[in-house]
């Protein structure tokens, strides 16, 4: 069952890398094509070809960085604010709640281990 995942897995990488060779052919042709007359169809194609692959390339670059298998592990957070401030310690509640929604957003299991509030407004730090 292990090799069938991962022949598995090195066939859906080979497709990928043809479809991507093949967005990259047809941009090249699109190209050349522009090269004999500006038309603004082919410009638009050309741009929404190149955004669509860079879109899967940066998607497929974070896939390869939490490829590891202690990428399957949880994280600990910790967001501290440096200097005691309204400011600053409001900037932390702030982040708190980007980070807290964005692992919700992504289905992460989320436990705020430790967190201890400001002085006058916001968080001092959460982990």
């Amino acid at each position: 069952m292990k090799y069938f995942k991962k022949l598995n897995t090195i066939f859906y990488k080979h497709q990928e890398y043809q479809r991507w060779c093949s967005i990259l052919e047809d941009i090249k042709a699109v190209l050349e094509l522009l090269e004999l007359s500006a038309d603004e169809q082919l410009w638009q194609e050309v741009q929404s070809n190149l955004t669509q692959l860079q879109q899967e390339l940066e998607t497929e670059e974070i896939r390869q960085l939490l490829s590891d298998p202690h990428d399957q592990k949880g994280a600990l957070l910790t967001i501290t604010a440096e200097v005691d401030g309204a400011d600053a310690q409001y900037w932390v509640s702030m982040l708190l709640q980007m980070y807290w929604r964005w692992g919700k957003s992504h289905n992460y299991q989320l436990d705020v281990v430790e967190i201890s509030e400001g002085n006058e407004a916001g968080i001092k730090y959460a982990t």
